[in-house]
């Protein structure tokens, strides 16, 4: 476009500089000849002062004088008001200086002056799409197709910004109209396979594909879609054929070995995947993806030590990649070598989205490795930093929780409930903080609040099923809540909470056969084999229950309720 603007001045600007020649009358002229035509300067014609008023628009763009380039460009349209070449070269400058309402105008104003300008009609409907205002590209791409219906391009372009403005079944009739005039055409076909895709027509998506590779068996475009609509809906063989299909024709298609080792993750093919990826490595040492791919596989097979040597690496070669220096912490970590994780860790920078976990990571690190008040230190200073993620709020918590310090905990988790009211692992941990404070009817109403958010978290469910069992009321409610809390996770201690709820409602055999099961799993918990002993004392089991109560009391020597019980077993009736 600027060249084409640049060749509508040269001839105007040649003749310029052959009329500045010759009234210097030093060249162009013969010795003795007689001029005939008056000299006219053309030092003031518009057409010069467009072409000088451009050219300094050029340079001052050059040198990023943005504001100055635009002021130019306008001076050169005042000269030259016709040049529509102009107008499109200073609407592409609004669009890359984000100015797109300025951009708007001076299309619109182009179509007013020339409504049947194809150009004009394409480019704002570009603009449009661009600022992502679908919507109004439509118009503008559909006078553009009146204006040039055999133009595949257009209609391309119109059918995607009907995609974009939720018009699907008129973006289908577009591209149905252009296979209809032509079945050949490779972009329009790509374009409604691609629609099926997105719709979830997966069979129609395939169809169209393969007419694609039939009649254009080179096409790796179509096989390369084809094989991520089988990936998509995880037929992972079917996918991988079709990718070792293309491999085979372009065995140094990295980003298809890259696709290959996606697939064999899938499938759980772990060696073939690194396989894959080792040879990408191998060819491309500078594919730090390939690297950080076979190093995540190892941490989800649990290599730690394969993991640490390839994000070590990684390390040493993109000291700056924060990724790299996270999962080198964590493959550290699970191997318990603190000091070496925490190195990892501390590489993290605070500009990092990866930041707050590193902080996370390394408070737990200071807490396993005895530096409890570096821990909390540390999450306390990132906590005045302002907006923590989630993830500093829950540990500081657990520490203030686990030394007792109950009123610092209830003012962080407290903090977490504001800044994030529906985060699950937050909700639940101000619930039990709010128990463990002795405020319980608050910790109901944030538990309630949480199965509200979430209906299938078990332990929420239990929490209320045994809360409402211990202080023996609404126990049909607790019930239902035990019940479900059981068929989503069916751990000892929600047997537990499910035998109490069944010996609350008088059910005592059932009570018995439940807790007897979870005390065989629970077998250091003595609050189970108290609650056994009950049942037992409850169905007259006298031998059974002292037992029961004697292995609780074993369990917790200082609890006075226990000693009482079997004092009260051993007694003579």
């Amino acid at each position: 476009m600027i060249l084409s603007s640049l060749a509508r001045f040269v001839v105007p600007f040649l003749l310029l500089l052959c009329s500045c020649v010759a009234a210097d009358g030093q060249s162009g002229a013969r010795p003795g000849a007689v001029e005939t035509t008056p000299y006219v300067s053309r030092l003031n014609a518009p057409e010069s002062n467009a072409l000088f008023h451009y050219a300094r628009a050029r340079l001052l763009l050059a040198e990023d004088k943005h504001d100055e380039a635009v002021e130019a460009y306008h001076q050169a349209i005042g000269y030259d008001s016709l040049n529509e070449d102009l107008r499109f070269e200073l609407a592409e400058l609004y669009l890359a200086l984000d100015r797109p309402q300025q951009a708007f105008r001076l299309l619109e104003d182009l179509l007013i002056r020339n409504p049947d300008s194809l150009k004009a009609s394409l480019t704002l409907g570009n603009a449009y799409f661009g600022n992502r205002q679908p919507e109004k590209a439509v118009g503008h791409y559909r006078k553009a197709l009146e204006l040039a219906p055999e133009q595949e391009q257009v209609r391309l372009h119109l059918a995607i910004a009907l995609v974009r403005s939720g018009e699907i079944d008129e973006a289908f009739a577009v591209l149905k109209e252009l296979l209809k005039k032509n079945p050949e055409s490779i972009p329009g076909r790509l374009a409604i396979a691609r629609l099926y895709r997105e719709t979830g027509l997966a069979v129609l998506a395939e169809e169209q594909y393969k007419k694609l590779i039939d009649s254009n068996p080179e096409l790796d475009q179509a096989y390369l879609e084809l094989g991520l609509l089988y990936e998509e809906q995880k037929d992972w063989l079917r996918a991988l054929d079709v990718f070792n299909q293309t491999l085979r024709r372009r065995p140094l298609d990295f980003t298809l070995r890259h696709h290959i080792s996606r697939i064999y993750v899938g499938m759980e093919r772990y060696e073939e995947a690194l396989s894959e990826l080792s040879i990408i490595v191998d060819l491309k040492p500078d594919d730090f993806d390939a690297r950080r791919k076979i190093g995540l596989i190892h941490l989800e097979q649990e290599r730690w030590e394969d993991a640490a040597a390839v994000f070590g690496e990684l390390v040493a070669l993109r000291p700056d990649m924060a990724p790299a220096h996270y999962y080198l912490g964590m493959a550290y970590e699970r191997q318990e070598k603190w000091e070496q994780a925490l190195e990892a860790f501390l590489g993290i920078p605070a500009d990092s989205a990866l930041y707050d976990d590193a902080i996370a990571h390394i408070g737990y690190i200071y807490l396993e490795t005895g530096r409890t008040s570096e821990a909390v230190r540390l999450l306390e200073d990132r906590l005045a930093q302002g907006q923590p993620r989630p993830q500093i709020l829950y540990y500081l918590t657990s520490l203030h929780l686990s030394a007792g310090e109950y009123e610092k905990a209830l003012k962080v988790s407290g903090l977490g409930a504001d800044l994030y009211p529906e985060h699950i692992d937050l909700l639940y941990q101000r619930g039990l903080v709010l128990e463990r404070a002795g405020r319980h009817e608050d910790a109901m109403l944030v538990m309630r609040n949480l199965v509200s958010l979430d209906d299938k978290h078990a332990e929420a469910l239990n929490f209320l099923a045994y809360a409402l069992a211990v202080q023996n009321v609404n126990l049909d409610e607790a019930l239902a809540f035990a019940e479900r809390a059981i068929a989503l996770k069916p751990a000892p201690h929600i047997m537990d909470t499910l035998g109490w709820v069944y010996f609350r409602l008088g059910r005592l055999i059932e009570a018995l056969q439940v807790i007897r099961e979870a005390s065989l799993k629970l077998t250091e918990d003595a609050v189970i084999f108290e609650h056994l002993g009950d049942i037992h004392l409850a169905l007259n089991n006298r031998d059974e229950a002292f037992d029961a109560f004697s292995k609780a009391l074993g369990l917790d020597p200082g609890n006075v309720a226990l000693r009482e019980k079997l004092d009260g077993l051993a007694s003579p009736q």
